[in-house]
């Protein structure tokens, strides 16, 4: 169940390459919602399931480490995600040459990124399925604008180059869920609470630093209170599940 929850979120990178294709879809909409809808429910996850739980493994454990590994966590996606190019549209991106180098610097970065996140998810759903279902929602809605920004980069390259860059996008989520599962059996059960935080902070920085700032820069408040209201209604009705 874990490397399927991990293939699905890695596939979402699709769901952005649909919507650019889909000349009735309106892009830019699209994005404001899926950003939106990703920020309430990690934030809710993080209130309602993560927090409480590393604070008890805070108190179980040693709680330098585990605020350390929170924080390795947070660093840890800022350093990657400075090798992912902004995916706003701006005069360069219209520039079919400059496109094609940011098509190719969004996809290793992305690439590298995902199967740390890959990582992330596959030790969320091991420790507590919920968490693990809800973390990949809140990536796969993050990822849209990521095959959004790919496809659009890309779409003057042959097919079977533009079909290899997304196939290597699309699975490099769930390659970081096979090295988890290559791993799992080798490690002891307290690196779960290790693993657990380190997701925290992962899951800190991209509501904080990429999701909010986005949200409160967008002035499209109809899409930004839909997308909150059903992610955090998404988290709230998990509760009922588990």
């Amino acid at each position: 169940m874990e490397l399927l929850i991990t293939f699905l979120a890695g596939f979402s990178i699709m769901a952005g390459v649909f919507a650019v294709r889909m000349k009735s879809v309106n892009e830019e909409r699209v994005e404001h919602f899926s950003v939106a809808m990703a920020m309430a429910s990690l934030l809710a996850l993080l209130a309602f399931d993560l927090g409480p739980e590393v604070f008890e493994s805070a108190k179980e454990n040693n709680w330098i480490l585990i605020v350390a590994m929170v924080v390795v966590g947070f660093v840890g996606l800022v350093i990657l995600d400075g090798f992912v190019p902004e995916h706003e549209d701006n005069e360069d991106n219209h520039d079919r040459g400059n496109a094609h180098h940011i098509g190719f610097l969004a996809a290793v970065g992305i690439i590298v990124h995902n199967i740390v996140e890959g990582m992330s998810i596959y030790s969320l759903a091991h420790a507590g399925l919920k968490q693990g279902v809800i973390f990949a929602i809140g990536v796969a809605l993050h990822n849209i604008p990521m095959g959004m920004l790919i496809f659009t980069t890309t779409r003057h390259q042959s097919r079977k180059e533009k079909l290899s860059v997304l196939g290597a996008v699309s699975l490099s989520t769930f390659v970081g869920g096979l090295v988890m599962e290559a791993l799992s059996e080798h490690l002891p059960a307290s690196v779960t609470a290790i693993l657990v935080s380190i997701a925290t902070g992962m899951i800190i920085y991209l509501v904080l630093v990429e999701l909010l700032p986005h949200v409160f820069k967008t002035k499209d408040l109809k899409m930004n209170i839909s997308g909150a209201v059903l992610g955090f209604l998404l988290v709230l009705a998990s509760t009922f599940i588990e």
